[in-house]
C-alpha cells in the first residue's frame, strides 16, 4: 500500500486513505465504497461536524487556563504639570510591573474544568455519529439510484406492453372485431403507462443529482446486486443486540455525557458558597525624572517586591447562588429524562432493526420464488404465443408482471442491506469497513 498521509487522517480508516485520492475514472461503473470515499472527501455535512469539533476542542484548553499562572506585565509613563512652588510636583513618571497570580483553590474554575471534558466527550460521540450517518446516506443515495433504473425498465416494459395492447385494438377495429370504447380503453392505458415511464426517468434523474450532491461528482455507472447474491447472515439475538444498543449507541453516549456535564454545573454553581485563594507576586519598578534637584529624596527610583495569599467567602448574594445551584439541579434532572429517553428509544430502534433484518431475509426468499415463477410463466406464455395457445396480452402483461417482481426483489436486496447498516448504527458500531461486505457483493451491470 503507497503511503499516504492527510489532515483528516484519523477520521478515515486506514484501509481507505490511498483509495480516496484515486476516483472511479470517468465511464467505470463505481461501487459503493468508491461513492463512500467521494462523499467522505465532498461531503458538507460531514465537514461542518468535523470542523464544530475541532472548535469545541480548544473547550478544554480555555477552562484549564484559569487553573494555570497567569502573567501580565504592565507599564506607564505620565508627565505631571503642577502649581506646587518650586517646580515641587513637576516630575516625569515611568512604572513598569511584572504580576503573577495563580490560583491555589477555586471550586468553580476545578469543576468548569471537569465539565469541559465531558463537553469534549459528547463533541467526540456527535462527530462518531455523523460519521456513520454519511455510511448510510452514501448506501441509501446508491440504492435510490439502482431502485429509480428498475422503475424505468418496469415503466419502459408497461409502456410496450399497453402500446402492443393499442395497435392491436386499432387493427381489430378497423376489421369490426372491436369497439370503440376498446381502442380508446387501450389508449388511455398506453397514455397512462407513458406518463408513469417519464416519471420514473425523472426519479431516476432526480436519485443522480442526488448522489452528485453527496459526492461532488457525475457517475454514469453503478455497479449492482445481483438477484442471486448471497448476503451475510448471521443469527441474531435480539436480547444481546437491545443491551448493546442502550449501553453503546452514540446518541446514549452523547446524553450520558451531557447528563455528567450538567451534574458538574452543580458543583459550578456550588462554588457560590465557597471560599476561593490565590497567590499573586508582584515586581514593580518606579522611576522618576525632570524633577527639581531638590526634591531628589522624595523622588528617589525604586523597586518594589510583593508576594502574598489572598483569600475570599462569599457570605451573602441575595440568594443569586442557591436559586442556580436548584435551576442547575433541575437541569440535570433534565439532562437525565433526555438519558433515559434515548436508552428507551435505542432499545426501540434495535427491536425494530433486529425484526426488519429477519423479516427482511424472508421477504427476498419469497420475492425470489416470485421472479422464478413469473419468470417460468413469461416463457410458457411465449411459447403458448408461438403456437397460438396464448394472446399477445397475456405475453405483454406477463412481462410486465416478471419486471415488477424483479423491481420488488431488488428493492427488497436493497433494504435488507440498509437495514443491517442501521442495525450496526444502532449499536454504535457501524464502520467503512461493514460497507465494505457488501461492496465486495457487487458486480458490474449487464
Amino acid at each position: 500500500m503507497r503511503n499516504c498521509s492527510f489532515p483528516w487522517q484519523k477520521f478515515v480508516p486506514a484501509t481507505l486513505l490511498c483509495a480516496l485520492v484515486a476516483p472511479a475514472q470517468a465511464g467505470q461503473s463505481v461501487g459503493l465504497l468508491d461513492v463512500y470515499q467521494m462523499a467522505v472527501l465532498h461531503d458538507a455535512t460531514l465537514a461542518q461536524q468535523r470542523a464544530t469539533y475541532q472548535a469545541n476542542k480548544q473547550v478544554v484548553t480555555t477552562a484549564r487556563a484559569a487553573l494555570l499562572p497567569q502573567i501580565q506585565a504592565d507599564g506607564s509613563y505620565f508627565v505631571n504639570d503642577s502649581d506646587l512652588p518650586a517646580d515641587a510636583g513637576d516630575v516625569d513618571t515611568r512604572s513598569l510591573s511584572l504580576t503573577l497570580n495563580q490560583s491555589l483553590y477555586d471550586h468553580a474554575s476545578w469543576a468548569r474544568y471537569t465539565q469541559s471534558k465531558f463537553s469534549l466527550e459528547q463533541a467526540e460521540y456527535v462527530i462518531k455519529a455523523s460519521e456513520q450517518d454519511l455510511i448510510v446516506r452514501a448506501a441509501d443515495a446508491y440504492f435510490k439510484v439502482l431502485l429509480a433504473q428498475e422503475d424505468v425498465k418496469l415503466g419502459l416494459a408497461q409502456e410496450e406492453s399497453d402500446k402492443s395492447q393499442w395497435e392491436r385494438a386499432k387493427a381489430s377495429a378497423e376489421v369490426g372485431l372491436a369497439s370503440r370504447t376498446e381502442v380508446l380503453q387501450a389508449k388511455s392505458s398506453y397514455d397512462l403507462s407513458k406518463s408513469n415511464r417519464i416519471s420514473y426517468e425523472n426519479a431516476l434523474d432526480v436519485a443522480y443529482e442526488e448522489l452528485m450532491k453527496l459526492t461532488g461528482k457525475s457517475l454514469e455507472s453503478l455497479k449492482v446486486l445481483a438477484l442471486q447474491v448471497d448476503l451475510p447472515k448471521e443469527l441474531l439475538e435480539i436480547t444481546d443486540w437491545e443491551n448493546k444498543a442502550q449501553k453503546d449507541n452514540l446518541s446514549v453516549k452523547q446524553f450520558e455525557a451531557q447528563a455528567e456535564s450538567a451534574a458538574e454545573e452543580i458543583e459550578v454553581q456550588k462554588s457560590g458558597h465557597w471560599f476561593s485563594a490565590g497567590l499573586q507576586a508582584k515586581v514593580t519598578e518606579t522611576d522618576y525624572s525632570n524633577f527639581d534637584s531638590g526634591y531628589s529624596g522624595t523622588y528617589s527610583d525604586r523597586t518594589n517586591t510583593s508576594i502574598g495569599v489572598s483569600v475570599t467567602l462569599p457570605l451573602y448574594s441575595g440568594g443569586a447562588t442557591t436559586s442556580q445551584v436548584t435551576q442547575a439541579r433541575y437541569l440535570y434532572q433534565s439532562a437525565f429524562q433526555g438519558l433515559r429517553d434515548s436508552r428507551e428509544q435505542a432499545r426501540l430502534n434495535a427491536r425494530i432493526q433486529v425484526r426488519s433484518v429477519e423479516r427482511g431475509a424472508s421477504l427476498i426468499s419469497a420475492l425470489r420464488e416470485a421472479v422464478k415463477s413469473n419468470q417460468a410463466f413469461l416463457e410458457a406464455a411465449e411459447e403458448g404465443y408461438k403456437v397460438g395457445l396464448q394472446s399477445l396480452l397475456e405475453v405483454l402483461t406477463a412481462r410486465s408482471n416478471f419486471y415488477n417482481a424483479r423491481r420488488n426483489l431488488v428493492e427488497a436486496l436493497h433494504a435488507q442491506v440498509l437495514n443491517r447498516l442501521n442495525l450496526e448504527a444502532t449499536v454504535g458500531d457501524l464502520k467503512a469497513d461493514d460497507l465494505a461486505v457488501y461492496d465486495a457483493l457487487l458486480t458490474n451491470p449487464n
